[in-house]
């Protein structure tokens, strides 16, 4: 922790200092038209190739205006500068009030709750209806599950662990662990010989390359899980869904199953944008959401409004961010062309 501050107040120095410098040297309309060619130029690039190691540390802090907590913070950051002397000028009030109402409102359950169901219905109610029509109108069909075996489960699986690190027992799930286990009760019901596990290595982990490939950790869960494993395949480059269908396509290409019906497990936020980016790839899908957020809302039981739902809370806050999460990178994928089955 410490050489990290260290490394990132002596950027931060070196930043000023170039600053400083550019400034003296550069005219203050240059230096701006400077700064926007090279912000483009980031936005560009990361919107071709966003996993780029140079692109995707500024990347990561250009998206945070567009998460509850950040725009929030920027705004409060805005209305602050203009408070001199005791008094604040305008519009230093309207943007203070606007980061609390956005911090707010991002922040009850009762709201989170609300876009979480809303995203997690859709993708269902998407996928029953395609699975009525595809017949007449997909190039990719996709296939009601029973309807037919499936050569492979596929279980994308970044960010469901955390690492076996020396202080920690064992390795362990995070709130999307729930997708481990629904993977093992698949395949021990007979839905598929083969399971292959996408997931790359964690970005925020140094230490040995098998270590920090997260595929072999939940390989490790699935068998303890009662999953053979010889019949557990291993994508490690699985960083995003573009990615992980590319690459599971391959090993289903080079075990002659490419022609098979996959089974797809994932969250059900982003089941949908799954499923057609895998459709995207060539696959043939059968989308097994899981990790819901929310009940149906005219099953039983299903989740009552309380009073703690209208109070503030970080897990409210959290969910929030992973809709608007999955909203922005839908937008990006079908921006990119990977939402829309290929033409055949």
């Amino acid at each position: 922790m410490f050489l990290l501050i260290t490394r990132i107040l002596l950027w931060l120095l070196i930043g000023i200092l170039l600053y400083n410098l550019l400034v003296r040297l550069i005219p203050r309309r240059w230096l701006a038209i400077v700064g926007a060619i090279l912000l483009l130029s980031i936005i560009i690039v990361g919107f071709i190739d966003p996993n780029t190691p140079v692109v995707l540390p500024a990347w990561s802090l250009l998206s945070v205006l567009f998460r509850p907590l950040g725009l929030a913070i920027f705004l409060l950051f805005l209305g602050a500068i203009r408070i001199k002397k005791g008094g604040i000028s305008k519009p230093g009030p309207g943007l203070i009030w606007a980061a609390f109402i956005i911090l707010l409102f991002s922040s009850l359950p009762v709201v989170a709750y609300s876009l979480a169901q809303a995203a997690e219905q859709e993708a269902i109610r998407v996928e029953q209806l395609r699975t009525e029509i595809c017949e007449v109108e997909c190039p990719v069909p996709l296939t009601p599950f029973g309807a037919q075996d499936a050569g492979a489960i596929v279980l994308l699986a970044q960010g469901t662990t955390e690492p076996y690190l020396p202080y920690r027992t064992q390795i362990q799930l995070t709130d999307r662990g729930s997708l481990l286990l629904y993977t093992a009760q698949l395949y021990q019901e007979g839905s598929a010989p083969l399971v292959i596990v996408s997931a790359g290595p964690r970005a925020n982990l140094e230490g040995p390359a098998e270590r920090r490939i997260e595929a072999n950790d939940v390989a490790d869960l699935l068998e303890r899980f009662g999953v053979p494993r010889n019949r557990i395949e291993i994508e490690p480059t699985g960083v995003d869904l573009r990615t992980s269908a590319i690459q599971v396509r391959e090993i289903l290409t080079q075990r002659g199953l490419a022609d098979e019906p996959v089974i797809l497990v994932t969250s059900a936020i982003n089941v949908r944008r799954a499923t057609l980016t895998f459709a995207n790839a060539g696959l043939e899908v059968v989308p097994r959401p899981t990790d819901f957020y929310t009940f149906q809302p005219l099953a039983t039981p299903r989740r009552r409004l309380d009073f703690v739902d209208f109070l503030p809370s970080v897990q409210a806050l959290t969910v929030t961010t992973r809709v608007i999460d999955e909203y922005l990178a839908s937008v990006y994928y079908f921006l990119r062309g990977w939402l829309s089955p290929p033409v055949v």
